[in-house]
């Protein structure tokens, strides 16, 4: 697959490719994240340009040569937009002058280098490179100062024949940038013995990536090396995309063997090896990640320290009593005997799960419980997986509630959580919402930071698709017996004209739905509209959400979602978003302007997006 860097390539190419020489005046804008820089461009016949690339190193004061085209920006007019920049050493006395000085070495100021200029003229970086202690007799140098000006040079040589190295093996300038900012001097090393570290050590890169420049490197397909490491890849890629958190030998095997692109070479001694190294975990033929297995080992133990009932309850009778009580009054409504002992089992047990579909009351529940522990005294807190869970606890219970990740106090930097084992969340009640989306990683880290007098409630539909991460938590955990857990089946909220929840029950118990079709008289919040081809079920998609919905219904289209169960294939969302983007947010007069082209995906102005990592 062609990087987005030969992609933008290209298409420069196809619109009139300039190749410039100059130097960098000055740096506008940097994106540390992804290193998308605007910079003034000073070119060798004295005029000045604004250009924009997504390169590593550009500094102020760097000359180089660029290669890419004009365009004219809507908001910032002309600009070149540059797909690559080399940089260059500077042949001139001014040139020399001007890059020591933009390098900003700390104690080196513009005297000393014009008294090094003075003596060496166009031959000063040879001299400061080659020959530090000729240039620390110049008269009032000194030995530190020319030892501070060679270990610099020496540094940026070194990130130039390393992003040089990086470019030629076809690694994108921005990854390459990210691989020096982590390995430094050591990249050219460390990348061509062993490149499936990068795989491990930096964020983004996965064995696709780094098997690509193994291979261009000379590493034979069936090195064990690259065996070994596909293996591994195979694991990770079933817990990334399939959820699970181990595989047995013969499908690892299978499966491995169709990630390398091979199909006679005996897997079987390599994992064995990998177990042996501790790459892999060997539970009795399924076979783990390490981490993964860890997290399992975890989550194990603590459901299992938690299925004794306390010798006394947290909460008095009477207090548990007076809080459903007081949410009957509030709501107007007498609870379940379901409902009643999952307040009461929360008193009394310090691991509760609470699952039921939907409109069975799970929500009221929580507030229920979370009420009748303040009542008592106790602090409570409570979380969810996700923003728009946690918000709605909030607005239900008066109280804060937080994501998982923010509750745990998640480190972007070390990307740890910074409550854990030696720092447990201070709470005697903690209450997780949707934990049927909770993976196994993320239970284990949550776990981890509740001590043992802290109360758990976990609620959730059982019934719901599992996580996208590895693990069927909830599930798991339901299916131990010894787990104190109550399963609410009373349906409380259902709208009068409403046969959604009524089609959720249906299925759950195994029963066909009755869903109606559209027709004259008709009235319902769920259809099922027959259609045979993909090309019609297209036209109907484009229809209901390009105005029939909106019109009907009064509901916005920005509030409009359509769900396919698949990424890939002719009704997947590849197809569907392209279809319905071209349909509702078609390419405007502006053309490139309003667009952004990734991949095979285009992205415009207006389009509604899913941010898929925090």
């Amino acid at each position: 697959m062609e990087t987005p860097q030969e992609q933008l390539s290209k298409s420069s190419q196809a619109v009139d490719e300039k190749v410039l020489r100059g130097e960098v005046e000055k740096v506008i804008y940097r994106n540390e994240d992804n290193g998308y820089t605007v910079f003034k461009f000073n070119l060798s016949d004295g005029s000045s340009i604004t250009a924009t690339a997504t390169v590593p190193g550009i500094k102020r004061g760097l000359p180089g040569i660029i290669r890419g085209h004009f365009e004219h920006h809507r908001k910032y007019g002309r600009q070149f937009r540059a797909y690559s920049f080399t940089p260059i050493k500077p042949t001139t006395k001014d040139a020399i002058k001007s890059y020591l000085e933009n390098s900003r070495i700390k104690g080196i100021g513009p005297k000393t280098i014009e008294k090094i200029i003075a003596k060496y003229g166009e031959n000063a970086l040879e001299a400061i490179e080659k020959d530090p202690k000729a240039v620390a007799k110049i008269p009032g140098v000194g030995k530190q100062k020319a030892n501070l000006l060679h270990e610099a040079l020496i540094k940026v040589a070194e990130e130039r024949e390393s992003l040089r190295f990086l470019l030629e093996n076809d690694i994108s300038p921005l990854l390459a940038g990210r691989i020096y900012k982590l390995y430094g001097a050591k990249t050219v090393e460390i990348v061509s013995q062993d490149p499936y570290r990068l795989a491990k050590d930096l964020k983004g890169v996965g064995f696709a990536t780094a098997d690509s420049i193994a291979l261009k490197l000379g590493l034979e397909m069936d090195s064990p090396k690259r065996l070994k490491a596909g293996c591994i890849y195979a694991l990770e890629k079933s817990a990334e995309t399939d959820g699970h958190c181990y595989l047995p030998f013969d499908a690892l095997i299978k499966k491995a063997q169709m990630l390398l692109d091979i199909e006679n070479i005996d897997l079987m001694p390599y994992i064995r090896e990998l177990v042996k190294e501790g790459g892999i975990i060997d539970k009795d033929g399924a076979l783990y990640l390490p981490k993964l297995a860890k997290a399992e080992n975890y989550v194990g133990r603590f459901v299992a320290n938690r299925c004794r009932k306390f010798s006394k309850p947290k909460i008095p009778p009477e207090t548990i009593d007076a809080a459903i009580k007081d949410m009957e009054s509030q709501l107007s409504l007498r609870l379940s005997q379901n409902q009643k002992d999952a307040v009461c089992a929360a008193a009394q047990y310090p691991l509760v799960v609470i699952t039921g579909g939907p409109g069975s009351g799970k929500t009221t529940i929580i507030r229920a419980i979370s009420s009748a522990y303040r009542s008592a005294g106790l602090r409570v807190l409570l979380t969810a997986p996700t923003g728009r869970a946690a918000q709605r606890m909030a607005q239900l219970c008066d109280m804060p509630a937080y994501t998982i990740h923010r509750l745990l106090k998640f480190d972007p930097v070390s990307r740890k959580f910074k409550h854990g084992p030696n720092n447990h969340l201070i709470a005697d009640l903690i209450i997780v919402d949707e934990s049927s989306m909770i993976d196994i990683s993320l239970a284990a880290s949550l776990f981890s930071a509740i001590s043992e007098e802290t109360t758990l409630i976990l609620v959730g539909d059982k019934d719901q698709l599992p996580s996208v991460g590895p693990g069927t938590v909830l599930t798991d955990i339901l299916s131990v017996a010894q787990v104190k857990s109550i399963s609410l089946t009373q349906i409380f909220r259902r709208d009068e004209n409403s046969i959604i929840t009524s089609i959720a029950h249906s299925v759950n118990s195994g029963i066909l739905p009755k869903i109606p079709i559209p027709q004259s008289g008709v009235t319902a919040d769920a259809y099922f509209i027959p259609k045979n081809t993909p090309e019609e079920i297209i036209n109907v998609v484009k229809a209901l959400v390009g105005g029939q919905i909106s019109q009907k219904r009064g509901i916005d289209p920005d509030d409009i979602l359509v769900i396919t169960p698949s990424n890939k294939g002719p009704l997947g969302t590849v197809t569907l978003n392209k279809e319905l983007q071209d349909f509702l947010n078609p390419k405007s007069s502006l053309g490139d302007e309003d667009e952004i082209v990734y991949g095979d995906t285009v992205f415009r102005l207006k389009d509604k997006v899913c941010q898929r990592v925090n």
